[in-house]
């Protein structure tokens, strides 16, 4: 019964946290008179989601299909190059060098270069995102691989087990929890990637509206993309955090 109680307050005390800075917000910026084209109310927040020459629902996946498209690929590549680098010691020593070149380059600077080889179409948008996925990818994977116990391995070994054998049972499953928590910072750079690509071109897209919202000094439709944003990136991680509790019932947190 406590531990139900519990579970409901962890709930309703941020939820009535969050009506009250909403009654704050709302009544302090008209009793300040605040221009509603520098920081509107939640309520034009809540009018801007009904305006007719928005579809919210196709620039909403626009920009969520982004951001799952260069998520898949990069969980693909990365986990793929971290078994590369981790199971040959040559090609760790040449990659790692342009692996590290690409994270430290600044991505909203290097989007334009993109676009200009690639073309402005999806597939740049979904590289840009994919360059922001996969290196928490690649070096959560890399870790797991490589941060095991050694026992293991050696008793494994003296009972005739071979690399595979060894990958199999003790790398992989000691992988996974440090991939998990590279998805799910990789999830919510999903989004990020996704937004900047469609701030450098697109025609579509809720990066596209809150560029445009930029112009035209609509901050509610700026607002409004903002919460869809939220509330997408929300539900990614959680995906994730589902997906790893599936993929590891062994596995408990501290």
């Amino acid at each position: 019964m406590a531990n139900g109680y519990s579970h409901i307050r962890a709930y309703v005390e941020p939820l009535i946290l969050l009506v009250v800075l909403l009654f704050v917000w709302q009544f302090g910026l008209e009793l300040l008179q605040v221009p509603h084209f520098i920081l509107p109310t939640p309520v034009q927040i809540a009018q801007a989601f009904f305006t007719p020459s928005i579809d919210w629902l196709r620039n909403t996946w626009v920009t969520f299909s982004e951001a799952l498209a260069g998520f898949a690929t990069g969980t693909i590549v990365g986990v793929g190059l971290a078994v590369v680098i981790v199971e040959s010691k040559l090609l760790r020593r040449l990659l790692t060098p342009y692996i590290v070149t690409a994270q430290v380059l600044p991505k909203v600077a290097v989007a334009p270069i993109i676009y200009i080889i690639l073309g402005f179409n999806d597939v740049s948008r979904i590289f840009l995102v994919f360059l922001l996925v996969f290196f928490p990818i690649l070096i959560n994977m890399a870790t797991g691989l490589t941060d095991v116990d050694t026992n293991l391995i050696h008793l494994l070994k003296s009972l005739g087990a071979g690399e595979l054998t060894v990958f199999l049972k003790v790398r992989l499953p000691n992988s996974l929890p440090y991939l998990f928590d590279g998805l799910k910072i990789s999830a919510t750079g999903a989004m990020v990637g996704a937004i900047v690509a469609e701030f450098v071109s697109s025609s579509a897209g809720l990066g596209f509206i809150i560029l445009n919202s930029q112009y035209t000094f609509n901050t509610s439709l700026a607002f409004a993309s903002f919460i869809i944003l939220i509330v997408v990136g929300l539900f990614l991680y959680e995906v994730v955090e589902l997906s790893g509790r599936l993929a590891m019932p062994w596995f408990q947190r501290r």
